[in-house]
């Protein structure tokens, strides 16, 4: 990847050199309109943020986007290491739209002299000198390269030049679907065709590519089986010759409009160095288009929405269109977009518009619905990206940007004495769509949708669920819409006559690599590693133990696609009787989760936790208590090959206590019994975890509350925010429920906790948070909760500024005669923006 050039409007060119031998098509689908759920898709005039990071959350991030775009040239060649002559290196780069000359030679940092010749004619000379990569560029915007020039490259170390016939012109026809022009006979052609769906992505990968040879100098594509070609559709075509030397020209079908009202962002394209007036209900900004046409006009204090109308008298005699709505639902389970628009348009849908898009062609009913079967050209996951434009008679468009996004969940099971529950919460304005689809150990189960109310939040009993009547099950949860939700799921058990229960969050992101910092398999323990994989291909697993003072040897499995496994620790050679931590590679993408089931002490029952994809330096840990019949451990993982010195910091409820050193050695982990450090005989305790290498941390509590016995247990928490999101919570029955806030910081804070009530509501509560304590809510004592399934948004600030915490639910119970308890950290704001 070379450095970088800068156009006109601030799009940035970052040059690849790639072979390409291959022709790649890319057909596009016409599908029937249809209602069938439609009606109830969110619309897409705001911006729904993305948990994921995929899409701008701002339109300053947009325009940022934009400012980076990036183009990837393309090359064929038989050597693509060969060397054309002298020490220039093959592959050498002309952009006509930009004036633009780039390459590699085999030294860096010596001098490149780069000429522009007309016929006979030297119209420019420009001395460059090669960077650290080797790679030099110029700016041949003063002679202006056209097609026929010569570009001639020297490398100041000596030899022959290296000679470019920048030939290339091209026509794009929206009525025959080609596109044609001339070139350097014999070179190979190459057209990406960039839709407004794609404009924020780089060039290529476009939604639609054809190769062909320039024959006596003449070439041509059709595109009539591939892509309908529309106004805003921009061919970028590369003339690559035997050496792999690439020219880049851009053609268009004429002026055009198209509208981000997201973004707040007007863009298309129309003729090289024209300038243009883009007008939205008379707020008024002029731009230039560039080289090649494409011109970009934000609206930074100007909020574009549906009923307005964007217009531009220069263009085509003048253009206008008037900003419609879309509204859109991906539901991976149907493998179907469905929403609404304008009646009787033109849709375009691009899934995964950035990275290999999939183009789809419909049109909207008479009452604006339409239905798009991805079939088996694009299996929707549930964690999508997507572009729907919708185009008026005269072909100006307006793109909305939509995402999906899902919540994983590994462990479940509905036989025996057991039952699941999955708790999603919805702390927005909206009420919110969702589908959950099952990964079921050697079987399968059917999805099912809701929807969850706006400020409320659902609970699902598993075991009432077709198929999952006697079932090892993961979960994904999918905000089809992808507004903001939570997820978490509880278990209830009888395991081997360890009655209790356990809990814990989901993640957003599968991986590669899980830490999971607890597992004992000595005494009455039981340990169960669980793997979901909601992928479309078997994952090879490997499962490698950092054992306390001892070593295990590893141990690899195959998950079969959308399945789960189990594992138990007890029975793997080694780990007999082991305080142990696990780590899992894949070499797919897949989640997770620890399940513990003991007798500690007398104290029966079991605890959980997700696992986390990186470890750190840094931990926090909000509950703890090391009073009553209480027993409080931390855990520390050390999966490196270096010994890791840490610290252990302790925020006391109303007191303090002294920090603690040790070390935990390379490949090992260690136990640390709270209760018995100097200050914590009998202290509500949240502790900070700090190491000079990266570990990961957990904390398991065991206890008897209010005649209940059992344990519970949580990751930690890598950094703190100012607002976390706790989607269990019940205080009915024999159900108590406690919020753990832990401030590590240096000065006070107010404290806000904010429900979401299943069929209900509750007012705010809201306290102070010391410096360097930590505080307990028990929620069943707040007004309009004595009796409530209740989700929990925690938010932190001091004075007019947000301030950062962590935040844990801890819960205690009878349920169906099975006493215990559980826990799980909460979700921080920033995991999901």
């Amino acid at each position: 990847m070379g450095s970088g050039i800068r156009k006109s409007f601030g799009i940035h060119i970052c040059c690849s050199i790639l072979v390409l031998s291959f022709l790649v098509a890319i057909p596009v689908v016409s599908s029937t309109t249809g209602g069938g759920g439609a009606t109830a898709a969110p619309a897409g005039s705001e911006i729904n943020a993305d948990p994921l990071g995929r899409l701008p959350a701002t339109p300053e991030e947009a325009h940022q986007r934009m400012e980076s775009r990036e183009i990837s040239w393309q090359g064929h060649a038989d050597d693509g290491d060969s060397f054309d002559v002298a020490s220039v290196q093959s592959g050498v780069l002309a952009a006509i739209p930009f004036d633009t000359v780039e390459g590699y030679t085999t030294s860096a940092n010596t001098g490149v002299t780069v000429e522009l010749w007309r016929g006979a004619v030297k119209i420019q000379t420009v001395n460059t000198t090669t960077n650290a990569d080797k790679w030099f560029s110029a700016d041949l915007s003063t002679g202006d390269i056209q097609s026929g020039d010569i570009v001639r490259i020297q490398d100041a170390g000596g030899g022959a030049a290296v000679d470019i016939d920048t030939t290339l012109t091209g026509n794009m026809n929206t009525g025959t679907n080609v596109v044609s022009g001339t070139a350097k006979a014999g070179n190979f052609i190459d057209v990406w065709i960039s839709a407004p769906g794609t404009y924020y992505g780089d060039i290529p990968p476009g939604v639609a590519y054809l190769t062909t040879r320039a024959t006596g100098g003449n070439w041509s594509v059709n595109f009539t089986n591939t892509l309908n070609l529309l106004r805003g559709d921009a061919a970028f075509v590369f003339s690559i010759d035997g050496n792999s030397n690439v020219v880049l020209d851009v053609c268009n079908a004429g002026g055009s409009l198209v509208v981000y009202p997201q973004y707040d962002d007007v863009m298309g394209y129309d003729q090289p160095a024209k300038s243009l007036t883009i007008d939205v209900d008379g707020t008024s900004q002029t731009v230039g288009t560039a080289g090649d046409g494409f011109f970009e006009a934000w609206f930074t204090d100007y909020n574009i929405v549906p009923g307005d109308i964007v217009s531009c008298a220069q263009i085509g005699g003048g253009r206008a269109i008037t900003v419609a709505d879309i509204s859109a639902t991906c539901d991976p389970d149907t493998n179907k977009v469905e929403g609404t628009g304008p009646p009787n348009r033109t849709i375009r849908l691009i899934m995964a518009p950035y990275v290999d898009p999939v183009v789809y062609e419909t049109t909207t009913n008479a009452s604006g619905a339409f239905t798009v079967d991805l079939g088996d050209r694009y299996t929707a996951i549930g964690s999508e990206v997507f572009n729907i434009t919708w185009y008026d008679s005269d072909a100006d468009c307006v793109v909305y940007e939509f995402q999906t996004f899902s919540w994983y969940l590994p462990e479940g099971y509905t036989g025996g004495q057991f039952d699941t529950w999955v708790l999603v919460q919805n702390p927005g304005d909206e009420d919110v769509p969702i589908k959950m689809t099952f990964q079921v150990q050697d079987g399968s189960a059917p999805a099912r949708g809701f929807d969850i109310p706006a400020q409320e939040r659902r609970s699902f009993h598993l075991d009432e669920f077709e198929g999952l009547a006697d079932a090892q099950v993961s979960t994904k949860v999918t905000s089809t819409s992808g507004a903001t939700i939570i997820a978490e799921r509880a278990e209830y058990f009888d395991y081997d006559g360890k009655q209790g229960g356990h809990d814990s969050i989901g993640t957003i992101m599968p991986s590669t690599t899980w830490y999971l910092a607890e597992g004992y398999t000595g005494g009455d323990f039981d340990t169960w590693v669980l793997i979901q994989n909601p992928g479309t291909e078997p994952a090879d697993i490997t499962l490698d133990f950092q054992v306390q003072g001892g070593s295990a040897p590893s141990r690899g499995f195959t998950v079969p696609a959308g399945e789960r496994k189990s594992f138990h620790l007890d029975e793997f050679e080694g780990l007999s009787d082991a305080q142990v931590s696990t780590k899992v590679t894949s070499d797919e993408d897949v989640v997770a989760e620890r399940a513990e089931y003991f007798d500690y002490d007398g104290k029966k029952g079991g605890h959980d936790s997700i696992g986390v994809t990186c470890p750190g330096k840094t931990w926090y840990l909000a509950e703890g208590y090391t009073g009553g019949q209480f027993d409080t451990w931390v855990l520390v993982q050390n999966p490196g090959t270096q010994p890791a010195d840490i610290t252990l910091d302790f925020q006391v409820q109303g007191g303090s206590a002294p920090s603690r050193g040790f070390t935990v050695p390379a490949g090992e982990r260690t136990s640390f019994h709270l209760d018995e450090f100097e200050g914590l005989s009998d202290a509500q305790v949240s502790t900070k975890v700090t190491s000079n290498m990266d570990v990961v941390a957990e904390r398991a509590m065991y206890f008897i509350y209010d005649g209940k016995q059992g344990g519970h247990d949580s990751r930690a928490a890598d950094a703190p925010a100012d607002t976390w999101y706790l989607a269990e919570g019940y205080t009915g029955g024999q159900f108590d429920t406690w919020v753990l806030v832990q401030n590590p910081g240096t000065q006070d804070c107010t404290v806000t906790l904010e429900f979401q009530v299943q069929d209900g509501s509750a007012p705010d509560y809201s306290f102070t948070l010391a410096a360097g304590e930590r505080f307990s809510v028990h929620l069943d004592e707040l007004d309009g909760l004595s009796d409530a399934q209740v989700s929990t948004k925690v938010t932190a600030q001091r004075g007019y500024e947000t301030a950062d915490v962590v935040a844990e639910r801890a819960e205690y119970f009878i349920y169906d005669g099975k006493q215990g308890g559980h826990d799980s950290v909460g979700v921080p704001q920033i995991f999901m923006e």
